[in-house]
């Protein structure tokens, strides 16, 4: 049933991404590899993330699905392919799922924690964890149409938040100054000193902070004109999230300063938003917007769960998987027991990331986002070759466009690179290990569902 609008798959797009959540988590990592130089390399991000984005809107042009990559990638490069690209995509948004799950946990304990003065013990938070998976299964095997409501809602309220305490922030900078003397000034961004490895790190933590921007591939088959509003909306996502982080975080950087003390403020910040609240407006309002990344935590664990139950619903429909995943809800009409499937298989991830970490939140989410990150990536090299080959089959001027998504495969492998190495000690080498043992497990398993498809459809 196609009763999803533009504004619809924008919203799944963008709340499958979580930007109030990446925003207030993501950019401390960045600053322990380029100091105060955070907004310059989000900007530079933009010239690989326009040659993903661009592989996703010549694809999705081609067809609206409900399999995202596993169909538009099958179709382009044969079913085996589009069963691999499918399974990394499906599982990246299983560890979504989890690893937003996990943010819910941690903000939705901070509020209460700062808004009551209490300490609330680890145990706590993943209960909270496992009831915001609950109620984020509840609006997920909702019809899309009203699903993209509630996300929009959800996640435009937390930015909306978020863009006041930025304003704010950004008149008194300019007006009578930081608490202690911060001003703007765009010298601050200076990548003087870092080193390539560093800046590679933090371009690869840029980019993962903008990754899911494509979720709404994967609501083709409910979306009105999908071959336009679904590239459309994929475009719309991509730029709006990474002008909100180029401004945020360069507000952010002048609000906290750039001398040593203060850029280690800025790292230890456990919600920066928040945090910039804090000081600059009121500690209410910071409240509210660590209260507001929860929300975006449960926007994005929604849009994740559509986003699998679709991916899940399609290879049922082919005979890949179970024929009881393809079986749409007679109420909503929707894959109500595949976004379920993707709900649990996320609490797996976490209740398995809980064991060599010691079950401290931080820690899981931590865990399951690197783990996300490889399969994330592997999926987006697969979606670049195949829109290179459909340039390329065009012939003329397009065949020699094909080199830009070329290009984003090429960028693709030095992000998988900076994801890995220098490989980590302790619990942190689980997720690299993991997520590479996935991959080529996902090939094989690939490979063996869509050649018994292949037979049974030979045979009957």
């Amino acid at each position: 049933m196609r009763n999803l609008g533009l504004f619809g798959a924008v919203a799944v797009s963008l709340a499958v991404v979580g930007p109030s959540m990446s925003v207030s988590l993501n950019p401390q990592a960045m600053a322990q590899q380029v100091g105060g130089a955070v907004p310059v390399v989000f900007v530079m991000a933009l010239v690989p993330l326009a040659t993903i984005a661009l592989a996703f809107i010549v694809l999705t042009r081609r067809h609206g699905t409900a399999g995202s990559l596993y169909t538009l990638v099958g179709l382009e490069l044969g079913p085996r392919a589009g069963a691999i690209s499918g399974l990394w995509l499906l599982t990246a948004y299983c560890a979504f799922t989890g690893l937003t799950s996990a943010s819910f946990g941690i903000f939705t304990v901070g509020f209460v924690e700062a808004a009551f003065d209490v300490t609330i013990p680890a145990g706590i938070t993943f209960l909270v964890m496992a009831a915001g998976l609950l109620l984020a299964c509840v609006f997920a095997i909702r019809p899309a149409r009203l699903a993209g409501h509630v996300l929009l809602a959800m996640e435009g309220l937390t930015m909306t938040l978020i863009t006041i305490t930025v304003v704010i922030t950004f008149y008194k900078l300019v007006t009578v100054g930081g608490p202690q003397g911060q001003s703007v000034d765009f010298s601050e961004f200076s990548l003087t000193g870092v080193t390539t490895g560093a800046l590679g790190l933090a371009l690869t933590f840029a980019i993962l902070s903008t990754a899911g921007f494509e979720g709404s591939a994967a609501a083709g088959e409910e979306t009105r004109n999908p071959t336009r509003n679904v590239p459309l909306a994929i475009l719309l996502t991509a730029i709006l999230v990474n002008v909100f982080y180029v401004i945020v975080t360069s507000v952010a950087v002048w609000g906290f300063g750039t001398s040593s003390a203060e850029v280690q403020q800025f790292i230890n910040s456990a919600s920066l938003p928040g945090d910039l609240a804090d000081m600059y407006v009121s500690v209410a309002l910071g409240d509210l917007i660590t209260l507001g990344g929860a929300i975006s935590s449960l926007a994005c664990m929604i849009a994740a769960q559509i986003a699998g139950g679709r991916i899940m619903y399609a290879f049922a429909r082919d005979g890949l998987f179970p024929r009881r995943l393809a079986v749409l809800s007679p109420r909503w009409w929707t894959p109500v027991l595949g976004s379920t499937v993707t709900a649990v298989v996320a609490a797996a991830m976490v209740a398995l990331s809980m064991l060599p970490t010691a079950a401290d939140p931080f820690s899981v989410f931590e865990l399951v986002s690197d783990y996300a990150g490889v399969m994330i990536v592997s999926a987006y090299g697969a979606a670049c070759v195949a829109a290179a080959a459909v340039m390329w089959a065009r012939g003329g001027r397009v065949r020699l466009a094909s080199i830009v998504p070329m290009f984003g495969v090429v960028i693709v492998l030095i992000v998988m690179y900076f994801s890995l190495f220098p490989l980590p000690s302790g619990w942190e080498l689980v997720a690299p290990l993991a997520g590479v043992t996935t991959v080529l497990a996902m090939v094989v398993v690939g490979l063996v569902v869509s050649g018994r498809a292949a037979a049974r459809t030979a045979a009957s």
